[in-house]
């Protein structure tokens, strides 16, 4: 898709490094507590990332677990760099090599073909333990060789592309070398709140032609509402703080200096550079 591209870098993972490897053990990303016990985002998460792959699912499915949306939909959205190495299970997973039927890591997969578009999307009909899903993998342009560690910098990338407020929860595996590989349930900074723009919250439809995540979750703005997207809270002071380590930190005309004896975020000096 023309519109998807990404840089294909590693800033957030390598100053989640850092600070963990300063401050602890605690993931310093801005997280939420998913709902249930669903498991076939997570069971496609680690498929990937055993494929060295870069994604992360963004959308409806992740808004559900958030608590954002009351039922669960029945399909997720999976969104990956694309590969600059192929091996033979890539190729069947992103229909590089045409596969109608197939099965990896104990899931089976069943082409759609109505909603595939080589080289763009593939849409399929998935099994894990009885449990039936209908996936649809996005394949985003990376300018650079991607792998796992540039997940959490795919999903901010995808948080400023799409519609904001249908797109600000996440769910993604984050690569350390300090503690090992995990998935996180992270949200924007502003997901609370509901960011600083006009919103877009009304009734909208899902366009599985371009993957935008357009969803109706009920908002009935300009009226008086009381939707999960309008009951809107103040980032708490771990967000607060995560937003200035994560985003700040990486822009070009900032830097953090982490001196080896830092031991708490008043310990961190951030200094801009001369022009």
């Amino acid at each position: 898709m023309s519109w998807l591209r990404f840089e294909g870098t590693t800033s957030f993972t390598d100053s989640h490094d850092t600070v963990q490897g300063i401050l602890g053990n605690a993931t310093w990303f801005n997280e939420y507590v998913p709902k249930g016990d669903d498991r076939i985002a997570e069971v496609m998460l680690w498929l990937c990332h055993s494929m060295g792959l870069c994604c992360t699912i963004v959308g409806e499915y992740a808004m559900y677990r958030a608590g954002k949306l009351a039922s669960r939909p029945n399909s997720l959205a999976l969104y990956i760099g694309r590969p600059q190495m192929w091996s033979s299970e890539i190729a069947v997973l992103l229909q590089e090599q045409p596969t109608p039927k197939f099965a990896l890591g104990g899931v089976d997969f069943e082409i759609d073909p109505q909603w595939s578009v080589p080289g763009k999307t593939a849409c399929y009909f998935i099994r894990h333990g009885g449990d039936d899903f209908k996936l649809q993998i996005v394949i985003v342009n990376s300018v650079i060789a991607c792998d796992p560690r540039s997940n959490i910098d795919l999903t901010y990338n995808l948080w400023t592309t799409f519609d904001y407020y249908c797109s600000n929860y996440a769910i993604v595996v984050l690569t350390s070398q300090n503690l090992g590989d995990k998935i996180v349930y992270v949200r924007h900074f502003l997901a609370a709140i509901g960011g600083g723009t006009a919103r877009r919250c009304g009734s909208c439809v899902c366009m599985l032609d371009d993957s935008r995540p357009y969803y109706d979750v009920g908002c009935r703005k300009p009226e008086n509402c009381t939707c999960v997207l309008c009951c809107m809270q103040p980032p708490s002071l771990k967000a607060a703080a995560s937003e200035i380590v994560f985003r700040m930190c990486n822009k070009d005309k900032l830097r953090l200096d982490l001196a080896s004896s830092c031991r708490t975020f008043e310990d961190f000096e951030l200094d801009f550079e001369s022009d």
